[in-house]
């Protein structure tokens, strides 16, 4: 009892499957069955390596084996409090005093009843006696944690590809028309256009906002990427939301005070396929194959044995408070979206096309010196990354039969954090200098009609949801040019 009671408070990792709203289910995005198989080996492995310990600590000189019990419950009182503050974060609250001490107390705490063993043995043994117990106890609570987890494992079953497209009936096309979404993730328009750090150079962004028509002083709908999109998507603010075990989407409708499922053929892909646009969505983050199941899939990528080799690694790293986004890893994000993104550019039959891309959202990934990806830079670099990316894919567009009939949206979901960013592990004396340590809100929007030869500003304060109601004229032929956009401005009295 008390090896499977350690397992379960040493490798707390299955807790993100009990947050009430899901969040971590609704992000994964993927099948949880071999993540959770590989939970398991874990959780088995730590139980027989802990039991196995406490029986041969069975077998020592009575003085000995006083001091390696000792040594356990004290152990597993500081795993106790580490749990306690993990399952606290999870609901959102923020130790940071404790992540500045984690590793003092990570020696102190194990080592404090030992001391006691020698000097003041009268207490040290009962409470030795006592921690044992409720560590033995807090076993039972596998009785429930291990059949919830095995429903998740057989609830999400694996569905199709991350790319997808939807074909609408041949008989109601807009095959002479198409509209190619570009999402920038944190993508600032302070940064980009007002305000640029001395030295950084974005041709690519600087050459489409002078045949587009630009808005600077857009006010967001949101601060993260998990309200924004889904809200833009619909036209709905989201402020709150929850997923179901199986990753649909609700939110809570402040007008009506009650949770609504978030519904696919409500948004701007619905919209398209009722008027005869082939739709093809592809990005990172957010799940879209759980948000628009109608146009996108996942499927399982890791084995159970791999999986459980990788999870102590990420628990390791989050119970040491050294948790952050690894550089590695969003490269190959990186990569493998942009292969997929010019793929579905250069499939024609695509003629609404929304492609989220993972930069300049840190951490630092790019060179911005010699144009190459590596771990490393910061901000600015992965600005220059951005402008770059938009080259790229610029060009994949103009390499398109459609080419002079494709109108280019290029936007990002919010801007440049910097209270997020601050105060995380990797913010540069650079990024401070051409932040000011100041928060500007404004992201990107630029908009670019087939042969648009000149840039127009638009000053006026707007709503970011202005993006949702402008993409949805477009998808029923009312705006198909500057004029048009225009027209569509002065009758939402802007």
């Amino acid at each position: 009892m008390e090896g499977v009671g350690a397992a379960l408070l040493l490798f707390p990792y299955y807790l993100p499957f009990f947050h009430p709203q899901n969040h971590y289910i609704y992000h994964h995005g993927l099948p949880v069955t071999s993540l959770i198989g590989g939970l398991f080996v874990d959780l088995l492995g730590c139980s027989i390596l802990v039991t196995g310990c406490l029986i041969g600590a069975q077998h020592l000189r009575p003085p000995l084996r006083k001091l390696a019990e000792a040594l356990f419950a004290g152990l597993m009182l500081w795993s106790m409090v580490g749990f306690v503050l993990q399952v606290l974060i999870f609901e959102q609250s923020r130790f940071e005093y404790w992540g500045r001490i984690w590793w003092q107390s990570a020696i102190a705490i194990p080592l404090l009843p030992c001391v006691f063993v020698f000097f003041l043995p009268r207490y040290a043994e009962p409470a030795v006696r006592a921690i044992r117990v409720v560590i033995a106890g807090f076993a039972f609570s596998a009785l429930w944690i291990v059949p919830q987890l095995i429903y998740l494992a057989l609830l999400r079953q694996p569905v199709q590809n991350v790319v997808s497209a939807h074909r609408p009936d041949p008989a109601q096309t807009n095959s002479d028309r198409r509209i190619v979404w570009i999402l920038l993730d944190e993508l600032s328009y302070n940064q980009t256009f007002d305000h640029r750090a001395a030295g950084i150079e974005l041709p690519n962004l600087d050459g489409l906002r002078a045949v587009s028509v630009s808005f600077s002083d857009l006010n967001p709908i949101g601060y993260g990427t998990n309200r924004i999109i889904p809200g833009l998507f619909s036209g709905r603010r989201i402020d709150k939301f929850r997923s179901t075990i199986d990753g649909k989407l609700s939110y809570f409708d402040e007008t009506q005070r009650r949770w609504l499922a978030y519904d696919p053929n409500a948004t701007l892909f619905g919209l398209a396929q009722r008027n005869g646009w082939s739709t093809g969505i592809d990005g990172w983050y957010n799940p879209y194959c759980s948000i628009l199941a109608p146009v996108l899939g996942a499927s399982e990528d890791r084995t159970v044995l791999a999986n459980a080799a990788a999870l102590p690694n990420v628990f390791w790293a989050a119970l040491t408070h050294r948790k952050k986004i690894n550089a590695e890893e969003h490269i190959q994000a990186y990569l493998n979206i942009m292969a997929r993104t010019k793929a579905s550019i250069n499939d024609n039959k695509l003629r609404f096309l929304f492609l989220h891309i993972p930069v300049p959202h840190p951490p630092g990934i790019y060179d911005r010196q010699a144009h190459v990806l590596c771990p490393g830079g910061n901000y600015l670099d992965n600005l220059v990354l951005a402008d770059d990316t938009l080259g790229v894919l610029m060009r994949e567009i103009a390499a398109t039969p459609s080419a002079s009939q494709t109108t280019v949206i290029v936007t990002s979901d919010h801007s440049w954090r910097i209270p997020l960013w601050r105060p995380a592990p990797g913010w540069t004396r650079e990024e401070e200098r051409v932040s000011g340590a100041k928060f500007d809100e404004r992201p990107v929007l630029l908009v670019h009609f087939p042969d648009q030869k000149s840039g127009q500003d638009v000053r006026v304060a707007l709503s970011q949801m202005l993006e949702h109601d402008m993409i949805a004229g477009m998808l029923l032929g009312q705006i198909e040019n500057p004029e048009d956009l225009n027209t569509f401005l002065t009758r939402q009295g802007r």
